[in-house]
């Protein structure tokens, strides 16, 4: 059974163009977003918010909603800014509203798996934020000792926000070599992107999973 999916936008022809490109299922949309505050669908249900200008609900009420569903916020006017203060907000997801059907399905879908959607320049700054607070890579630390050393180093490349190509370059190696040990970190940690495994790798006390 598919997960509810919420439409929040005055506009039908939007919510049409979404659900005629996701394929889903009888949504329901909601004209006036306000109303996601009353929570009367189930807790992790994903929200497509079409990002209205001011006024928004209060503060706390967007933080809640945040944290009682899984919000997909698009925006018409994309900006880094306003992509990190709905991540802090507790979104999972900051796209265009009017993203090619492609590139919307890509996100729906990575949401779906647990996933989170951002931009480069906002994930950069997420993995900088998070990586500072990974402990060092010593041989004590749990997370240092499920991997090898090459992909240790991959993970400490991760830590100041590079990308693909940076680490490559950084450890004269291809991208696509890169991208084998991000799989295969990945896959240890039970994440679905770099951003879910420096959140998880904070507390410096990661368990066995998969092991």
């Amino acid at each position: 059974m598919k997960p509810l999916v919420i439409l929040a936008t005055a506009s039908r022809a939007l919510a049409d163009s979404w659900s005629a490109t996701l394929d889903l299922q009888e949504p329901v949309r909601f004209a006036d977003p306000a109303r996601l505050a009353a929570l009367d669908h189930p807790a992790g249900s994903l929200v497509l918010w079409d990002l209205p200008p001011p006024p928004l609900p209060a503060e706390p009420d967007l933080i809640k909603i945040c944290q009682h569903y899984r919000v997909l916020a698009l925006s018409s006017r994309p900006s880094d800014d306003e992509g990190m203060l709905w991540l802090q907000r507790g979104a999972v997801g900051y796209a265009h509203a009017m993203s090619a059907p492609d590139l919307l399905r890509q996100v729906y879908e990575t949401l779906n798996a647990g996933g989170i959607w951002v931009g480069r320049e906002i994930m950069q700054q997420l993995c900088v934020r998070f990586g500072q607070l990974v402990p060092p890579a010593t041989p004590d630390q749990t997370w240092v000792n499920k991997l090898s050393g090459r992909e240790v180093e991959v993970v400490e490349a991760l830590r100041l926000g590079l990308a693909n190509k940076e680490i490559a370059r950084k450890l004269d190696i291809t991208e696509r070599t890169v991208k084998a040990h991000l799989t295969s970190v990945f896959q240890k940690f039970e994440v679905e992107d770099r951003l879910q495994l420096l959140i998880r790798l904070t507390d410096g006390k990661v368990g066995d999973h998969g092991a």
